[in-house]
């Protein structure tokens, strides 16, 4: 089988299959070096794990659920769900994933790609995962002493 290496060729089918890694996007990694570093610049697994535990705390929020009303009606277990949410580096069960999926109406695939279970092969998801995990950070009123403190360490670093 002859494969078409014409890299604009290439570079069209790439952006017709939306970046996603497969077929062509595997070909134009090989032979356009500029493209190469585009893939390795992409968002790694912290990125996404940190927009799943993110989505899950909020969803969870939202429906005004604790982590123990959340397991009981998604019907996972209490336990690792504590986990999901205080251990970044926790991988969940398939089972507890499938099931989250179904109680959020959100399809489980992705769900299990961004809980690091699946690699995820779309651009445009790790791409929106990076930009929810960066919104989704709490913006809180700083308290005064949090503020003095950091008034002064400012002043600490701007010393010469």
């Amino acid at each position: 089988m002859k494969f078409n290496k014409d890299r604009n060729w290439l570079t069209k089918r790439a952006e017709q299959e939306d970046r996603h890694f497969i077929s062509v996007g595997g070909l134009i990694s090989r032979i356009d070096p500029e493209w190469q570093a585009d893939v390795s610049s992409m968002p790694n697994v912290e990125t996404t794990k940190t927009a799943f535990v993110r989505l899950l705390q909020l969803a969870r929020r939202e429906r005004r659920l604790s982590l123990e009303q959340l397991a009981q009606k998604a019907d996972v277990d209490l336990g690792e769900l504590v986990k999901i949410e205080s251990d970044e580096s926790f991988k969940p069960t398939p089972r507890t994933i499938h099931q989250l999926a179904e109680f959020l109406k959100l399809p489980a695939k992705k769900l299990m790609a961004l809980a690091g279970l699946l690699k995820i092969k779309d651009f445009g998801l790790q791409q929106a995962s990076v930009r929810f995990a960066a919104r989704s950070e709490p913006v809180e009123d700083v308290s005064p002493e949090e503020h003095a403190a950091f008034e002064e360490y400012v002043k600490f670093l701007n010393e010469q």
